[in-house]
């Protein structure tokens, strides 16, 4: 049975088992991952030697080669190779294919910036747009790209129809309202208004050719507005109709 002993790491302390035969030799601690020497601790017993097998009989007398002698405490053997090798592919081989594959950055020339949105090269060094995808750095927005129809000359008339129908109507108010103003008080003339022949000319309730004259404005002024905006809407503010976006097939 082979003797075994309890060594610590120098720089952790941890604690781990070892046999004699390990005695020498360098093992990487678990914990913190440093490699030392095993060394036995001091007042343990010496390891016998190995006694060599006896010759095969009939062969006559083989020349005996010294064993070798262990290691000793002091003589650290040197394997810094194996060691980094180890501890960094888990124990691999170096010609496994099936390993972990390991990624390089790989030197490139380019010296242009790239597109932040679709990684495609800039056209200069202080360009502000990309050529590419249209994203503006500046603003951090890209355009929309739409796929629409476009408009025939049939929708573009039935979408202003409105608006030149209210235009059409706030000039005949403006008409009426002109021919109103100057004939008013010759239609008023022997009618069932007048209340007393003058002069000067009296009507009934009030209701003559001024008072008249002024209700008509109020009106056409409250017709004014709702046309306007109509008008304005189709003609000036949304002068084309809705977008018709091509399906895709």
């Amino acid at each position: 049975m082979a003797t075994t002993f309890v060594i610590a790491c120098p720089d952790c302390g941890k604690q781990v088992k070892v046999s004699e035969e390990h005695l020498g030799k360098r093992v990487k601690c678990k914990e913190c991952g440093t490699v030392y020497p095993v060394r036995a601790p001091a007042g343990a017993a010496a390891p016998a030697a190995k006694k060599s097998p006896p010759p095969a009989p009939g062969k006559g007398k083989a020349k005996s080669t010294p064993a070798k002698a262990p290691p000793s405490a002091e003589e650290e053997p040197a394997a810094p190779a194996d060691i980094a090798r180890v501890s960094y592919r888990e124990g691999m081989d170096d010609d496994d294919e099936d390993g972990p594959k390991q990624y390089s950055l790989e030197k490139t020339n380019d010296t242009l910036p790239r597109c932040p949105f679709c990684a495609m090269e800039m056209e200069a060094v202080d360009a502000r747009i990309c050529l590419h995808c249209g994203y503006n750095t500046r603003t951090r927005q890209r355009p929309i790209v739409k796929h629409v129809y476009q408009h025939t000359a049939g929708e573009l008339f039935l979408h202003w129809l409105p608006g030149i129908l209210c235009i059409l109507t706030m000039i005949g108010l403006l008409v009426w309202y002109i021919i109103f103003w100057m004939n008013i008080e010759v239609w008023m003339e022997d009618s069932w208004f007048e209340d007393e022949k003058g002069p000067p000319v009296t009507y009934l309730g009030g209701l003559g050719p001024g008072f008249l004259r002024l209700y008509l404005f109020l009106l056409s002024a409250a017709l004014y507005v709702p046309l306007f905006r109509i008008a304005w809407k189709r003609l000036v503010k949304q002068n084309k109709p809705q977008e018709r976006k091509i399906k895709e097939e």
